[in-house]
């Protein structure tokens, strides 16, 4: 009889314990859970963080590379062609800077609003500036239109392609 009391004795012990432990599990399982799931939303908005911050790294670089492009020198350099009229040279010049901006215009989602201000007014005054020239000045062919705008950007007191690339660097 000793045996049977003995196992009876631990067999109630055992379901104490097991009914213990389902009531322990039962009443600090929902407090698991929502540590889980912080964890779990912490770890995703650094991920979410990481990425942002890259994508706005990557706008940043590209509207960088966009002032450079468009900067008169460089412009010029890639739409070159002297078999071109003035007119004719200046309307290429003015479309690739459209296209470019263009192609760059959904960076402004991950830029300040500052700083794609200064880079839509530099395009807008890039224009301007070509139209401009391409009016006053007595160039006849394009080499003399070249001349002229180089001459133009040089006697800036400050290059606005250069301040621009400054004023963006300083956001990052």
């Amino acid at each position: 009889m000793n045996i049977y009391n003995f196992l009876l004795d631990t067999l109630s012990i055992g379901v104490g314990v097991f009914v213990a432990l389902l009531a322990v599990l039962y009443i600090l399982w929902p407090k698991v859970e929502r540590l889980v799931l912080k964890v779990q939303t912490i770890a995703s908005g650094r991920e979410n963080r990481r990425e942002k911050a890259q994508l706005r790294l990557a706008a940043y670089e590209r509207l960088i590379l966009y002032c450079h492009r468009i900067s008169p020198y460089q412009v010029m350099l890639r739409n070159h062609d002297a078999g071109l009229t003035v007119e004719q040279f200046k309307a290429a010049l003015v479309s690739d800077i459209e296209q470019e901006f263009q192609h760059n215009i959904t960076q402004q989602l991950y830029v300040s609003d500052a700083a794609w201000t200064v880079v839509k007014n530099l395009k807008d005054t890039t224009i301007t500036m070509l139209t401009n020239i391409q009016k006053e000045a007595s160039a006849t062919t394009v080499d003399n239109y070249v001349a002229a705008v180089i001459k133009y950007v040089a006697e800036l007191e400050v290059n606005p392609y250069e301040a621009a690339q400054i004023i963006l660097k300083k956001e990052v």
